[in-house]
């Protein structure tokens, strides 16, 4: 009859050991989630108007820490590809599987945290001239005006200095054919007046 009482006595000793472990592991705090993975796909630092640069990429990526970036935009680092301009530093990249792009004006330091989580790419720049539409004397600045776009929102003034001057002596316009979520749009803005396209495709 002593029996039932000391396996009682060990049941009861098994389940109090199960029950410390189970809280020892439901208090034990989760691991930290990894880093998004940082790949640079492409980095260029060159004059602003387009007129020289050089592909900095490899540069760029031996910089990339733990994930993070950052790096000061200047000819000490990266070289003078257009001498007595200024310039900038232009990165492409993917953080976590989303690409993003990021710019930094000479002398600026360009960021892209650990924890950064980039803004998916809404606005997509198809088609940009500038110049005299009417004559077609335009000049194709598509990849000038995509350079500009900044977190899914653009904004540009048009002018002969930035786009150089397809028509002289005529009246000027940029005209813009963009998608903005996949829904095809159109803009236009006369030389000297500011054209934008806002975080939200107007």
């Amino acid at each position: 009859m002593k029996t039932a009482p000391r396996l009682y006595r060990i049941a009861t000793l098994l389940l109090t050991i199960s029950s410390s472990f189970t809280l020892a592991c439901k208090s034990k705090p989760a691991p930290p989630p990894e880093p998004a993975k940082l790949v640079i796909i492409k980095a260029t630092w060159g004059a602003t108007d387009d007129s020289a640069s050089a592909d900095v990429t490899n540069r760029v990526t031996e910089l990339v820490k733990d994930n993070a970036l950052e790096v000061q935009a200047i000819s000490q680092v990266f070289g003078d590809p257009a001498a007595f301009k200024m310039k900038e530093l232009r990165v492409e990249y993917t953080k976590g599987g989303v690409f993003a792009k990021k710019r930094a004006s000479e002398n600026d330091t360009l960021r892209i945290p650990v924890d950064e989580k980039p803004v998916p790419i809404r606005l997509v720049i198809r088609k940009a001239l500038y110049g005299n539409l009417e004559s077609e004397m335009t000049a194709d600045v598509t990849k000038r005006v995509g350079d500009l776009v900044v977190d899914n929102a653009l904004t540009v003034t048009p002018t002969n200095g930035l786009f150089g001057d397809p028509a002289p002596f005529k009246a000027k316009e940029l005209r813009v054919d963009y998608t903005f979520d996949g829904v095809e749009k159109s803009k236009r803005a006369s030389e000297n007046t500011r054209l934008t396209i806002s975080a939200t495709g107007q």
